[in-house]
Parts: C-alpha cells; sequence; structure tokens
C-alpha cells in the first residue's frame, strides 16, 4: 500500500474512532496540519481540556495520549526513581557478575541540571548522589530521570551509573557519560 494512502486510511479511522470530524484531526495548536511540534499549551491543561475534547472527543482525549511531551519529571530525591536504582542494581549484581552487591541507601542527593541540550527533546533530569553499599564502600552514583521512558512510554525511566562498577563500561569513562 502506497505510504499516503495508509496515511489517509489511519487518519480516516483515528476520525472514527474519536467521533471528531477529520478536519478537526489536523487543525489546532500543533499547526501546518499537524506536522510540527508545539510548546504553547501543555496537553491536558485545564485551559485546553474543552479544545482537547473538541478536536480528539472523548474517546480520544481517554484513550489517545497525546505524543508531546509535558515535561514532568520525579525530583532527584524521589522514593520511586531510587528505588527503582537499588532493585536494578541488585539484579545487575546478580544476574550478571554473580555478586550479592546492593545499594543500602542514598545520601548528599543533588539536582545537576535538567534539559540541558534543547527544550524539544525527551525531558531529562540529571541528578547525582552518594550510594552506600552493602560492603560498606560510599560511591559516586549518576543518574537521569526522563519522561516517559518506561516500559512502552508508560512511566518515567532511569538510567544510572555507579562509579567503579560499570563493569560492563556502558557509561565509559568513569561514568561520564551518565552526566550531561
Amino acid at each position: 500500500m502506497r505510504p499516503r494512502l495508509s496515511a489517509l486510511l489511519v487518519a480516516l479511522a483515528a476520525g472514527l474512532l474519536t467521533g471528531a470530524p477529520a478536519e478537526a484531526q489536523t487543525a489546532g495548536p500543533r499547526g501546518l496540519n499537524g506536522t510540527t511540534w508545539s510548546t504553547s499549551r501543555v496537553p491536558g491543561d485545564a485551559a485546553g481540556l474543552g479544545e482537547d475534547l473538541r478536536m480528539r472527543g472523548v474517546a480520544g482525549v481517554l484513550l489517545f495520549r497525546d505524543p508531546r511531551y509535558q515535561n514532568q519529571l520525579l525530583p532527584c530525591d524521589d522514593t520511586a526513581a531510587l528505588e527503582k536504582i537499588q532493585r536494578r542494581f541488585a539484579e545487575k549484581e546478580e544476574r550478571f557478575w554473580n555478586s550479592s552487591l546492593s545499594i543500602r541507601g542514598f545520601d548528599h542527593v543533588r539536582l545537576v541540571t535538567t534539559n540541558p541540550y534543547n527544550q524539544n527533546l525527551i525531558p531529562r533530569r540529571f541528578c547525582t548522589a552518594r550510594a552506600v553499599l552493602s560492603d560498606g564502600r560510599v560511591r559516586r552514583i549518576d543518574y537521569a530521570i526522563m519522561e516517559d521512558q518506561g516500559i512502552i512510554g508508560a512511566s518515567f525511566g532511569v538510567e544510572w551509573c555507579v562509579s567503579g562498577l560499570d563493569r560492563g563500561r556502558s557509561f565509559d569513562p568513569a561514568c561520564r557519560m551518565a552526566r550531561p
């Protein structure tokens, strides 16, 4: 099937599913028939809810999330992010390195920067902390909290590196690639 024909069929199906007319699907805050990104209005805010309902219908608002990022990031000291790092670190050490090493806690958690590269990229919050390990050593940990980078984009994602324990050398040299 030709690309334009398949795109037309998808747009037509989206219009039928959401209950909104086809011309309302392409007009609106995105501009240029939906081909550009706009950061002037955050989808889902109180001012834009009526416009979202008008453009996409009730089913569209409830079922289809707006693909634009909303710059909603967890703080560096959020327990959900730190527990995810602890859990994944212990899993990685056990499965791949046959080690019982784990992170017991964090201290000196601080923000390094937020969105250092460009406003239109994936929102990221770069943080650093000291990790107290089960062997009694204290090591620096650098991590990034990213919006919608969890499994299937349903939640936040975390990338992290513990200095001196990057055995797979994913963030070499010395965890530099985990920092902005």
